[in-house]
């Protein structure tokens, strides 16, 4: 039988237990302070890697100098609020226990830190604040979004990155080469879902949503990061394209604006650039890299191919270009309402407008830019909320991609590819010299109509231009077979 405690011995218990609820509740409230005021930690990790990215940068000393000092700068004054913040919730945070030892004469030592309950107590009470879920806007995490912004945002670090790729590359044997495919065309003229029908073709290789956000080393990456997901998910475009982590897209920009410095993204428009000889190498290296395996082809989709088709071509008359075009009116019908959706998006939710910046998709929202390939400025004091600003955007990308003519480039109706995909898909295997069987794909009937009135001036333009597409399509198609 136990014996009876003492008064003595029962206040003592009970100004322990005090003790412990005590220590539980501070933890918590300290905890719950810095859970919230997460972003101060967040901002010393991207300010500490901003620091990195410019002491590796190899631009001229006085630049250089200047941009490690504001960076510097930025770093310590994260660190200081954090320093601050760290303070304050540590006060406010403790507050009650000192309210309780003031007020009851205790003597501090009530409070047997290290005890093996009091130990507990401080861990339950620290732990609650992080089993609370948090609402988010945003269908990516946080974790994600700060990954995203450690990596994507720093250009010498995604290229130092690259060359120990590189380095990789030759060790394993890995050899350039110089056919590969890309696809393209003025976004919504199906680009996507030719290049994700040709993805599931195993001789091809791409990138894909799981190579995000360590671009420049997929191979990397790919140790540190297997997506178990087999998930789908209609993609924001609302299009009806299911796409999950291994669904392949159109990433590889990402490359040419680190190489570039993201020189040809103007305020208002993305201008035609001449890819360097050293440019160029590494690009068929960032292929051979992402490829893995000297036997695949490469694949990708960009719509901004034709900024840099030029010179690619004046150094490589071998690689292929599947250019897609649609008729004029349900395309720029199609390209108004995806701008509007995604001006709506991008409000919603930031992160949507910083994601599609890191992966150069400027074709609408609320950092549309519009193709520049002269002087001349068609699109000027027209309203982006208008069919006709679209018809125009229309009428200067292919105008610009009827110049593209060659033997390696292949103009590809929209039409002709939902009525017969087997025998588009066919024709690009002939020209890659690939002699496979494929499976059997049903067409696609698109019936949306384009319920929309534009300038007449520019219809009859637009559709002199389709006429010539069509024309040049059809003579491609019956010259390949």
């Amino acid at each position: 039988m136990a014996e009876a405690q003492t008064p003595e011995e029962e206040k003592e218990k009970g100004k322990q237990m005090i003790a412990y609820l005590l220590l539980g509740f501070c933890s918590f409230l300290i905890a719950y302070a810095l859970r919230v005021k997460r972003t101060f930690f967040y901002r010393v990790a991207l300010a500490s890697l901003s620091l990195l990215n410019e002491l590796i940068s190899e631009e001229d000393e006085d630049s250089k100098i200047d941009g490690i000092q504001k960076r510097t700068n930025a770093l310590l004054f994260a660190l200081l609020k954090l320093i601050v913040l760290l303070a304050l919730a540590f006060l406010i945070g403790s507050s009650p226990i000192f309210v309780y030892v003031q007020g009851n004469a205790q003597e501090f030592s009530t409070f047997s830190f290290g005890s093996f309950y009091s130990i507990l107590s401080i861990s339950i009470g620290a732990s609650i604040p992080f089993l609370i879920p948090l609402t988010s806007t945003s269908e990516y995490s946080e974790l994600s979004q700060l990954l995203h912004r450690l990596f994507l945002d720093n250009y010498n670090i995604a290229d130092k990155l690259f060359s120990w790729e590189r380095k990789r590359m030759a060790k394993k044997g890995l050899s350039r080469n110089v056919q590969f495919v890309i696809v393209t065309g003025l976004a919504r003229a199906g680009t996507t879902s030719l290049m994700l029908n040709l993805s599931k073709i195993d001789q091809f290789s791409s990138l894909s949503y799981a190579n995000m956000p360590l671009l420049t080393a997929p191979n990397l990456w790919r140790k540190i990061y297997t997506p178990k997901s087999k998930k789908l998910k209609e993609r924001s475009h609302q299009d009806g394209i299911l796409i999950g982590l291994e669904s392949k897209e159109a990433l590889e920009e990402y490359f040419f604006k680190m190489k570039t410095k993201d020189a040809f993204i103007q305020d208002n428009f993305l201008v035609q650039h001449v890819v360097s000889d050293e440019v160029y190498e590494a690009y068929l290296d960032y292929q051979s890299i992402v490829k893995n395996d000297n036997e695949k082809i490469y694949l990708a989709k960009n719509n901004n191919f034709i900024l840099r088709y030029k010179s690619m071509r004046q150094r490589n008359s071998q690689f292929l270009v599947l250019l897609l075009f649609r008729d004029p009116l349900s395309h720029a019908a199609s390209l108004l309402d995806k701008h509007r959706y995604y001006v709506k998006s991008q409000q919603e939710d930031p992160f949507v407008l910083e994601y599609m910046n890191w992966l150069g998709h400027h074709e609408f929202g609320n950092n549309q830019k519009a193709f520049s390939f002269s002087e001349d400025d068609a699109l000027s004091g027209l309203d982006k909320n208008s069919i006709n600003y679209w018809l125009a955007s229309w009428i200067n990308y292919y105008t610009q991609a009827l110049k593209m003519q060659d033997e390696q480039t292949l103009f590809l109706n929209y039409k002709t590819y939902c009525n017969s995909p087997n025998e588009v898909l066919q024709l690009v295997l002939n020209k890659v010299h690939l002699d496979l069987q494929l499976p059997k794909m049903e067409p696609y009937r698109n019936t949306r109509k384009a319920d929309v009135q534009a300038s007449e001036n520019l219809m009859k333009e637009a559709e002199k231009l389709y006429v010539k597409l069509c024309a040049l399509s059809d003579v491609q198609l019956k010259h390949t077979h």
